[in-house]
């Protein structure tokens, strides 16, 4: 416990490097922030692809594990989608076209405390390179 304090500080300030390195390209990107009046400790760095991207959130994220950086994808989106409760009595109401979105083009990137700003950097750039190969294709 002694250590949290520290840990969430670290956590806000990876966080921090993140939307200001992701700044220049948010017009692929939904960018996560806080609610106002809101002082959270960011699990993670939420990322949406665009619907309008010219790639995809598995073409970057492939693009990521070659370069030795892990993401993640978001966890279930539209559940009702995901192998458990394919066959179980469920009731839905509307299209959940929004949770379809972030199923597909919403993944995660790392805030933990271990997290080097090297490491941000390293990645920032990675996606930076990626985009830069999309563009020109």
């Amino acid at each position: 416990m002694e250590k949290l304090p520290q840990f969430i500080e670290m956590r806000k300030a990876n966080f921090k490097a993140w939307s200001e390195g992701f700044a220049r390209f948010e017009k692929y990107f939904i960018l996560p922030y806080a609610t106002e009046h809101s002082d959270p400790s960011w699990f993670a760095y939420p990322v949406s692809v665009r619907e309008n991207a010219p790639f995809t959130r598995t073409e970057l994220t492939n693009h990521l594990a070659m370069k030795g950086i892990e993401t993640r994808n978001l966890f279930a989106g539209n559940i009702t989608k995901q192998p458990a409760y394919l066959d179980i009595e469920k009731r839905v109401v509307g299209s959940l076209e929004n949770t379809d979105f972030a199923m597909n083009n919403t993944f995660f990137l790392g805030t933990f405390p271990g997290m080097k700003s090297e490491m941000i950097h390293y990645s920032l750039e990675a996606i930076a390179d990626f985009l830069k190969d999309v563009l020109n294709t």
